[in-house]
């Protein structure tokens, strides 16, 4: 039961989520899903040949913005429900973060915002995700980046093509031998432990929520790279 009322309470906090991107609220959403929507799996959505490309630049800066992401779905399957929510996909995608291509600028972490994150090679990751369904065609979907360091979290409304995210960046502070998150006196407020303070509660831990929309595209029309004039990073 106890289980039972964590999941039902992360799915209110899912509709209150998706009504901060601008939507309609979770009252008005549930009976025109039950009415009307005609559920696809998440295959259906971003399997194949398909892009799924996420834009973020409407609430981070307009068209100079450098937060478009390109994910690309290499590998699908299906992993034993649990069952909560719906069906459950696990695989691997390749997300290849914006670089502009005309012309390509060599790389400088010192150069004003928003040039240090668009100039330079492509870059991206080839990642591990889960895919969870949690309403008609509304996704759950996570993953971890090894190289870069980063936990983040979609929502992915396939609906009304709209997403919110949380990028929680990795934590930097080397974790003691003595901690133990089970012990009240050897946790992260534990100044002997952890001089500075908690990690988790200062800027060495942050977060970064994010509402946006999403398109689907063929890999095949090119549309990152001729149409948005952005390099493509292809994972190894």
């Amino acid at each position: 039961m106890f289980l039972r009322s964590i999941l039902a309470a992360v799915g209110a906090a899912v509709c209150l989520t998706l009504q901060a991107c601008g939507g309609v609220s979770a009252a008005e959403v549930q009976p025109q899903a039950q009415a009307s929507c005609t559920p696809q799996s998440f295959e259906s959505w971003v399997g194949g040949d398909k892009i799924n490309v996420v834009d973020f630049t409407a609430t981070t800066g307009g068209a100079a913005s450098p937060f478009r992401f390109r994910l690309k779905i290499n590998t699908l399957q299906a992993a034993p429900g649990d069952g909560y929510f719906g069906p459950i996909t696990t695989g691997t995608m390749t997300f290849s973060y914006p670089r502009q291509n005309n012309p390509e600028v060599p790389y400088n972490a010192a150069t004003p915002f928003p040039a240090n994150y668009m100039q330079g090679p492509a870059f991206g990751e080839k990642v591990v995700f889960q895919a969870r369904e949690i309403a008609c065609n509304v996704f759950e979907l996570h993953w971890k980046e090894g190289n870069k360091g980063d936990t983040v979290t979609h929502v992915e409304d396939f609906n009304r093509q709209q997403l919110c995210t949380n990028i929680t960046n990795i934590n930097r502070v080397p974790i003691p031998a003595a901690f133990d998150p089970f012990d009240l006196t050897k946790q992260m407020n534990n100044r002997e432990l952890f001089p500075a303070g908690s990690p988790v509660a200062s800027d060495q831990f942050p977060f970064f929520p994010l509402c946006g929309t999403m398109s689907q595209s063929r890999e095949s029309e090119r549309v990152w790279e001729d149409r948005l004039h952005y390099l493509v990073y292809t994972a190894p």
